[in-house]
């Protein structure tokens, strides 16, 4: 017989509008979940789909819920391993364009995968600051390098840049057409800057994810390259500073696309519910359902 899987579900009303009530499935993803020997790794296929892995190994192409719920996909379509040409497609689609997700910076992680080790003299001259970096490597019980430590450590931005836009005179009027998160290029005399716009006000625009000469005078003007909107400002000022100076060679920034890459290739691999259980998993949703 088909399983349907949301016919299972009971419905609800949201909005003035009968609903299939999904918050229910949390009940039974943790009796499942307890299970770990009835799951096994499975590695999606280019251009493969869960209709097709369910026929290719339920039998039923309608058990497909059992991927999606084994592996707490809500959205069939963006948490299903895409190929590339759908996964560009989306890229374009979330962001506007290919260049927007290579240019934009999401976050920065500490950047240990690759480095070399380096020789204990070398350890010991390092400022206090930058050894929580490293970690040492024994030979029996003696330290013969250091490696950098195996940490993904995450920070949002690096700095946060506050430009002040109020004069005495007049208060200046920011284009509506500027776009939160869009890439600005910040112009003074003889330096310039770049950030992605976080925030602004009538009196202050604030960029995150800074690089360049940021507050090198105080006044300029800033131009959003998406938008082609433009501001002058007088006074410009440091809010955050993640990152101190010295330590930005222990970071990376990760953009969109290198986010949205990695999210995609993690999704290629499946935890797949063994086909002895998928009878009782079906009993199981529905007593629970009923419940």
């Amino acid at each position: 017989m088909v399983e349907r899987y949301f016919e299972k579900f009971p419905i609800t009303s949201y909005s003035n509008t009968n609903v299939v009530d999904i918050t229910k499935r949390s009940t039974l993803l943790n009796l499942v979940y307890n299970n770990p020997y009835a799951f096994y790794p499975y590695e999606i296929t280019s251009n493969e789909r869960a209709d097709q892995l369910s026929y290719r190994y339920y039998d039923d192409q309608y058990k497909s819920w059992i991927l999606y719920f084994s592996n707490r996909i809500v959205d069939p379509y963006y948490e299903w391993y895409l190929h590339d040409s759908e996964f560009n497609a989306f890229i374009i689609s979330k962001y506007g364009s290919f260049e927007n997700s290579v240019e934009k910076i999401k976050y920065y992680l500490n950047n240990w995968v690759g480095q070399e080790n380096i020789a204990p003299n070398y350890y010991n001259a390092l400022p206090p600051n930058l050894k929580k970096y490293w970690e040492p490597v024994y030979n029996n019980y003696s330290i013969i390098s250091y490696k950098r430590s195996e940490y993904d450590w995450i920070v949002n931005t690096n700095k946060i840049v506050s430009y002040n836009t109020y004069t005495s005179n007049t208060v200046t009027t920011f284009n509506p057409n500027f776009i939160k998160d869009e890439i600005c290029k910040v112009y003074f005399t003889d330096a310039t800057a770049q950030g992605q716009l976080l925030s602004f006000s009538n009196t202050s625009l604030q960029l995150q994810h800074v690089s360049g000469e940021y507050v090198y005078y105080n006044s300029g003007y800033i131009v959003g390259t998406e938008s082609g909107s433009n501001v002058t400002f007088n006074t410009a000022s440091l809010v955050i500073k993640n990152i101190p100076d010295e330590e930005l060679i222990y970071w990376s920034p990760v953009t969109y696309y290198e986010y949205e890459m990695k999210k995609n290739e993690y999704n290629k691999t499946l935890r797949v519910i063994d086909k002895v259980y998928t009878q009782k998993l079906s009993d199981n949703l529905k007593t629970t359902m009923n419940e």
